[in-house]
């Protein structure tokens, strides 16, 4: 894992990918408007509500999504559904994850993988796991992040400042 501040990892010659379930969804608009504020034009989003590791290191359209747009950077959401998955879901997941790992590697662009935010469930052995496995790690506890009604997603402000620290972790 490496830390917070010790390299640049954005400039105008990025090409952004950002891969996830239901909070990279939340990510893409405010992940966006910072991408361009930075001159990043090519940028491109895959999210889909409810998605876990697994659907990912299996995914063609992630597949084709990394061969035709040639990424130099990946940010990776994903783990708040595969906690859901109960005791166990971080071995269950590991041989996911590390596929999943390889197949954005192999790519040859820069990965860096989103932790998610506290949790109103128990989600140490996922979150665990991911702090272990991924090259780049952003850990989203360290950040107060407002919560929508359900408790779990963020409000729009709380998008907005959870993507704004990630891109000045990124910058």
């Amino acid at each position: 894992m490496i830390a917070a501040g010790t390299e640049r990892l954005v400039d105008e010659n990025t090409r952004l990918l950002l891969v996830g379930d239901s909070m990279a969804v939340g990510l893409t608009h405010y992940l966006r408007l910072l991408a361009d504020e930075e001159g990043i034009e090519d940028y491109m989003a895959l999210a889909t509500s409810g998605t876990r590791i697994d659907q990912w290191a299996r995914s063609g359209e992630l597949e084709r999504a990394l061969e035709a747009f040639e990424p130099t950077l990946i940010l990776v959401s994903l783990g708040t559904n595969d906690a859901h998955l109960g005791p166990g879901a971080a071995d269950r997941q590991a041989p996911y994850l590390e596929e999943l790992l390889d197949m954005l590697e192999e790519s040859g662009a820069t990965v860096v993988w989103i932790g998610p935010p506290e949790l109103p469930f128990e989600d140490t052995e996922i979150r665990e796991l991911l702090e272990d496995e991924a090259p780049r790690y952003f850990d989203s506890l360290d950040y107060d992040i407002p919560r929508g009604p359900d408790d779990l997603h963020p409000t729009a402000s709380g998008y907005a400042g959870w993507a704004g620290a990630i891109w000045q972790w990124l910058t």
